[in-house]
Formats: C-alpha cells, structure tokens, sequence
C-alpha cells in the first residue's frame, strides 16, 4: 500500500520519469502497415491466394511451377495499395498444389483471386 502512495506523492510533487527502452506499440487490426516488402501471391490451380508477409521462405522450392513479378502501376491496377511495392506471384505445380496447399493454409489470407489464363 506504501508504493502507491509514494507515487502518487512524487506526481503531485512534479517528478518525471522516463523509461530506458523504447515503447512496443502494437495494433491490432486485419491491415498490417507496409513494411516496404511486395505482395505475395501463390496460386493453386488458377486460384490465387495472398500469403502472409513473413511466410514466403515457407514456399518448397521444388513445388514452383512458375514465377512472375509486378512492378509499379500494373501491380497497383490488380491488387491495390497493398501492392504499391510490388507483387510476386508463384505458380505452384499441379501435381504438388493439393499437399502444398494444406501445407501453407495458415499462412494464406483468406481472399482469393481467380486469374485467368493469358
């Protein structure tokens, strides 16, 4: 009961003090704040899904089937101001989409984009 006291005490008195470390802010909210990285997008037979921001080490190698990147405005036009760093978007293999899709399912978005082939 004594420390409460004390502070209040020392508030009235006009002491400041600050801290060492820097605050941790954190939001919680389903828009992430860019930090300057592209979007990923990963597509399972003809469907797109956008991968979480730190998961695309997660993607196997050997199950890429293709690999395309957006830049500037044509990345815009498609997927928005998420993509105003750019967009990747990786074709996995169809004989592999089915395993690497359980795979990867909690680190997708749940928005998905159907493409049509060009």
């Amino acid at each position: 009961m004594k420390a409460p006291i004390i502070i209040l005490l020392l508030c009235i008195l006009g002491v400041k003090c600050w801290s060492q470390t820097e605050p941790v802010i954190r939001m919680r909210c389903y828009v992430t704040v860019p930090e300057h990285q592209p979007l990923w997008v990963v597509v399972f037979k003809k469907q797109g899904y956008i991968l979480k921001q730190s998961s695309a080490q997660l993607i196997n190698p050997n199950t890429i089937e293709n690999l395309n990147v957006l830049k500037n405005a044509a990345s815009t036009a498609l997927y928005g101001s998420r993509a105003a760093y750019g967009v990747v978007i990786v074709t996995i293999k169809k004989a592999a989409s089915r395993k690497e899709y359980k795979r990867l399912k909690p680190y997708l978005e749940r928005k998905r984009y159907f493409l049509k082939p060009i």
